[in-house]
């Protein structure tokens, strides 16, 4: 990945933030605005922009899009972050930026992923 390691910095500026949004999000889901500005200052250029959407199932990825390096970042940060990483080791979270630089975190029941594979067994 050949930007990998850009990103972490700035990562490092949101990490105790994104902390206390991750534990909040069993009340719901969560937003945090990021500014666009920070991610351009990196000196990173990316066709797609800042916008990933990242799924960790008790800690780990479970999507591609850790490929990219500002996921990718986050993603290193918050495995080397013992305070999260512990708690994620029982969470199955998504975490994404859209568009207009707004991250989001939203809990992903454990009943929501048995669903669609309960209706497959059945048909």
């Amino acid at each position: 990945m050949r930007d990998a390691g850009m990103y972490t910095q700035l990562w490092k500026k949101y990490l105790p933030v994104i902390r206390l949004l991750l534990k909040k999000t069993s009340d719901g889901d969560q937003k945090l605005q990021l500014y666009k500005h920070e991610f351009e200052a990196t000196g990173a250029r990316n066709k797609l922009g800042y916008i990933f959407s990242l799924e960790m199932m008790n800690g780990k990825p479970v999507n591609k899009s850790n490929k990219t390096a500002v996921s990718h970042d986050l993603c290193v940060l918050i495995s080397e972050n013992e305070t999260i990483a512990s708690w994620m080791r029982e969470q199955h979270i998504k975490i994404s930026v859209n568009r207009a630089c707004e991250m989001s975190f939203s809990v992903i029941a454990k009943q929501e992923v048995a669903e669609p594979l309960a209706e497959v067994a059945e048909a």
